[in-house]
């Protein structure tokens, strides 16, 4: 089965997903004895752009190995059909896209946690000059142990003016900036809005700005550019919980954020106020590191 996708030292056992240009499987990788997620380009004629972008995800998603809340890569090469691969953690559990249609939305102290640990995760990732560029529920993946992991670096880049304009034609309508559909390029601060997207979505069960009635391109960019997200119809939902994910959501990037880490601290006082546990936020006081730049 899909043998003509086997990789040296890997079995595989079936397809797992499929994104814009690569197939997930869950693979066997003989020497130590586990089961992995073995992604591969889903092309048969690689052209030089899609695969250097392949191949930066390789580099970056490595780089950030060992982040409880990154996804780790274990290792890279070519299947026995010309095709690249990336052998990863394998998530059982899927994704909190997959969560939330299996089980409604979250609680706020379950959608606050989620909350910390992610932006935790995304300023790890900018801390180490790099940009994720697709910040969703698909792409957030739940471990056997529960523990939450940030993936997919499809759009992400080390932070470089020469080729930051080519992440614009790679992002989720759903869950991007308005920035990022008027043409200008992906920051850190597109980043964090997309969190705050994803954690309305966590609490309000869709998308803010998704409506089923009329789905199409058009007049969701119309809804993202000129409309405030619609309140979270939740009664249990405290207004600091909307209002601090919101002021991640807000149009200005001026009035987002400043900084991934300056939102879960955010979280974290929201948290406290509320009287509930206060998650811990890795690399707190750990130094700055490449300034990002659009």
């Amino acid at each position: 089965m899909l043998s003509a996708e086997d990789a040296p030292g890997y079995r595989i056992l079936d397809q797992a997903g499929q994104g814009g240009f690569a197939v997930v499987y869950r693979a066997y990788q003989e020497s130590l004895d586990r089961v992995v997620a073995l992604k591969v380009l889903s092309v048969d004629r690689v052209d030089q752009r899609t695969l250097r972008r392949f191949q930066r995800e390789l580099q970056l998603t490595g780089r950030l190995t060992g982040h409880p809340n990154v996804v780790t890569v274990f290792d890279t090469g070519v299947t026995r059909s010309g095709k690249p691969y990336i052998a990863m953690d394998f998530f059982e559990n899927g994704s909190l896209r997959d969560k939330i249609r299996k089980q409604g939305p979250l609680g706020v102290p379950d959608v606050l946690r989620a909350g910390v640990k992610l932006a935790g995760a995304l300023a790890a990732v900018h801390e180490a000059g790099v940009l994720h560029g697709d910040i969703k529920p698909q792409n957030i993946l739940i471990s056997r142990y529960g523990e939450l992991a940030v993936a997919d670096f499809g759009v992400a880049r080390v932070v470089d003016a020469a080729e930051i304009s080519l992440t614009s034609q790679a992002f989720t309508p759903l869950h991007a900036a308005p920035e990022v559909l008027t043409g200008q390029p992906h920051s850190s601060s597109t980043d964090i809005y997309s969190l705050g997207s994803t954690l309305y979505h966590l609490l309000a069960g869709r998308p803010a700005f998704h409506n089923p009635a009329d789905p199409s391109i058009a007049p969701l960019m119309y809804r993202v550019l000129s409309i405030e997200p619609p309140p979270i119809d939740r009664a249990d939902v405290p207004a600091v919980v909307s209002d601090t994910i919101l002021r991640a959501m807000s149009k200005n990037p001026e009035l987002r954020y400043a900084s991934a880490r300056d939102f879960a601290r955010r979280l974290q006082a929201v948290q406290a106020d509320l009287g509930l546990s206060v998650t811990d936020l890795l690399g707190q006081d750990s130094a700055p590191g490449p300034t990002i730049s659009p």
